[in-house]
C-alpha cells in the first residue's frame, strides 16, 4: 500500500467514527437513564428493619396485585394511555403521570404494542415499559 492509500484510509477511519459519535450523542437516547435524586437516595440509605417487617404485613393483608395488558395504538397520546392505567387502577393519578412522561421526555419515546404492566410499578417503570 502506498502512503496516499493509506492515509485515505486514515482519513476515512476518522471521518466515520466522527459521524458516529456525532449520532450517537446527538440523539439524547442515553439521557434518562440515570437514576433520579430520589431513588439514589433510597439505594444509598440503609433499610430500616422494622419498616421492612411493616411493608410486609401490609403486603401480607392486601396481596391484590392488579396486571393489566395496555395496548398503545398509533397517535395515541399520553393522555389516554394515563387514562387508560388510571381506569385500569394500575396508577392512582392520570394528570401525574401524564405529566412525569411529559417532564422526563419519555411521551416523545411511546412505542407502539402490548405491554404488562401492574399497579405496584413505580412511574419510571412502568415509564420505561411503554418505551422499550
Amino acid at each position: 500500500m502506498n502512503k496516499a492509500r493509506l492515509q485515505g484510509l486514515s482519513a476515512g477511519i476518522i471521518f466515520t467514527t466522527t459521524i458516529f459519535a456525532g449520532f450517537h450523542y446527538g440523539t439524547g437516547l442515553f439521557e434518562g437513564t440515570a437514576p433520579t435524586e430520589e431513588e439514589a437516595k433510597k439505594t444509598v440509605q440503609p433499610k430500616d428493619p422494622d419498616k421492612d417487617s411493616m411493608e410486609k404485613g401490609a403486603s401480607k393483608k392486601d396481596p391484590s396485585i392488579v396486571t393489566y395488558t395496555i395496548k398503545v395504538k398509533t397517535n395515541m397520546t399520553t393522555t389516554e394511555i394515563a387514562d387508560s392505567l388510571a381506569n385500569e387502577k394500575i396508577i392512582d393519578d392520570a394528570a401525574e403521570f401524564e405529566a412525569y412522561m411529559n417532564d422526563h421526555d419519555f411521551s416523545k419515546k411511546i412505542q407502539i404494542g402490548e405491554f404488562v404492566v401492574t399497579n405496584n410499578m413505580t412511574y419510571r417503570q412502568l415509564a420505561n415499559t411503554l418505551t422499550h
